[in-house]
């Protein structure tokens, strides 16, 4: 065994509070802390210094510093429920307020959550080789084609043409433009859109171009439904029915947490309402790396007439920096971030981070993380993490029942070769290079499922917005309810119940 002292999150007994336990309630991030003294705190003989360890009271978590052997004699203590490594996490990549009383629990949604955590316990867990072979054959089985398919008022799949959609002709009649018209501008617009974006950096559309295809069309510059088609709406979004969900719901004053290396205060495409730093040393929430600010604007990005727009435009973006300018970050971190989520009441959390474990094995998850995860969800606060980019087992936080796990497909709904695979998968959304929002005022082209989670996130908000009194249990449930089957048919290791669908989730 090891004598060096690393980071280690103790884990209380849920019956044992902080004060109970003889440890003072502190705010400042640990600098260091004698194993001994750590010990006999736990066991009520004296107090600790104030810049001494990193308590959460409401998980009953401090972290401290210790040595293996004192690390496994401290778990077994009375009142020690675990004790976990403080481990590195990494980022996982290659207007209107809403005031609705939120129940307390949702007991049919949270009792199918439980079955199908359960299930995945009972159930005789095949061998790693045939779990990934499983993951391999889903991906080889080819997926309809982004453009062959949508579904109807009643979930019915049918094909269509964008001549046929009926959100162009209803955003055409309403602005007194010919509907063809409108749809040859559409297609104009786009595609000087996507000659003009390079993979490094993005230019915007030339007004003077823009300005010649509305003057041939016989289209005013002026119409709102030609502003709108300004903003470029990304593959992923189309993927997921994203710009048809928007007539019910652009996620309008949904709070939603991006836990990871903060986000661009700056960016003309983002509006950040506040945040916090859990990164020792490190006060402003502002990202020094680019990961956060990336997923950002998968979630929100504004319909502001430049850049791209994102799942909820009209979402409320929260800066919860956990991640130093490496993009890695303790365990610790994350978990006081999560708090962090929770007493501020945050209506849904993303987590584009993890760190990697060596089994499918549902039993094997992090306490601490669950623990947190547990108290976001009795908020009624739906965390959502990214399944980890390493082709093998969803890693942690991801694999914790308590949050909802998403692994990434591409633009043609086939599943991305990095993605990691399992049981805990719940969903799949589009992770294949996604562009969006980066610091300080630019843009960028990214894949991993750092990137298929914020699509989900968005997902999540628009239904919030549509249902303001729902609980996460709820909205967890309804996004396996409403996604878009993909293969084998019913849950799979690959893609969870299916592709996120904003479309169904909010009709």
């Amino acid at each position: 065994m090891s004598t060096t002292r690393t980071p280690r999150l103790v884990i209380m007994e849920e019956d044992l509070s902080v004060e109970d336990a003889g440890i003072e309630q502190i705010s400042s991030v640990r600098s260091s802390v004698s194993a001994l003294d750590a010990v006999e705190t736990l066991l009520g003989v004296e107090e600790i210094g104030e810049d001494s360890a990193l308590i959460t009271q409401e998980i009953n978590t401090v972290t401290v510093d210790l040595t293996d052997k004192e690390a496994k004699d401290l778990a077994k203590k009375s009142g020690v429920a675990a004790v976990e490594d403080d481990v590195w996490n990494h980022a996982s990549n290659l207007e209107q307020d809403i005031d609705a009383d939120i129940p307390d629990q949702d007991p049919e949604a949270e009792a199918e959550i439980d079955a199908a955590q359960d299930s995945l316990l009972s159930a005789e867990l095949d061998p790693d080789d045939a779990i990934k072979a499983a993951a391999e054959r889903a991906g080889a089985i080819e997926a309809c084609k982004v453009d062959d398919i949508d579904f109807d008022e009643a979930g019915n799949a049918f094909s269509f043409s964008a001549a046929s959609d009926p959100l162009v002709a209803d955003t055409a009649s309403a602005a007194g433009i010919d509907r063809e018209k409108l749809l040859k501008l559409v297609r104009c617009v786009i595609k000087c859109a996507l000659s003009e974006l390079s993979a490094s950096e993005a230019t915007d559309v030339d007004e003077e171009l823009v300005s010649r295809l509305l003057a041939e069309n016989g289209v005013s510059g002026n119409d709102a439904s030609v502003q709108a088609i300004r903003d470029y709406i990304t593959c992923g979004l189309r993927v997921i029915y994203a710009p048809r969900a928007w007539r019910y719901s652009t996620g309008a004053g949904v709070r939603t947490a991006i836990i990871d290396t903060g986000i661009a205060p700056r960016h003309p495409d983002l509006r950040v309402y506040g945040g916090a730093s859990f990164v020792p040393r490190v006060r402003s929430w502002a990202d020094d790396h680019g990961h956060g600010t990336h997923v950002a604007g998968t979630v929100a990005a504004l319909a502001n007439n430049r850049g791209l727009v994102g799942v909820a435009p009209h979402a409320r973006l929260y800066a919860v920096k956990v991640l130093n300018r490496q993009g890695s970050g303790r365990s610790s971190w994350i978990i006081n971030g999560l708090v962090w989520c929770y007493r501020t009441r945050m209506h849904i959390a993303n987590l584009s981070l993890g760190s990697g474990v060596n089994t499918h094995d549902p039993r094997v998850y992090s306490r601490a993380y669950e623990r947190a995860g547990r108290l976001l969800r009795n908020r009624g606060i739906l965390a959502i993490a990214a399944a980890g980019n390493s082709n093998g087992p969803v890693g942690n936080p991801a694999r914790c029942p308590s949050f909802m796990a998403v692994s990434a497909v591409d633009c043609n709904r086939r599943r991305a070769s990095f993605s990691c695979f399992g049981p805990q998968v719940e969903v799949t959304a589009p992770g294949v290079n996604v562009w969006s929002t980066y610091p300080q005022t630019g843009y960028r082209r990214l894949s991993g499922t750092s990137m298929a989670a914020p699509h989900a996130a968005g997902v999540a908000a628009l239904i919030k917005r549509r249902h303001p009194s729902w609980h996460g249990d709820r909205i967890r449930v309804h996004m396996w309810r409403t996604a878009t089957d993909l293969a084998p048919s019913g849950r799979d290791v690959a893609y969870g119940f299916g592709l996120v669908n904003a479309y169904r989730g909010v009709r």
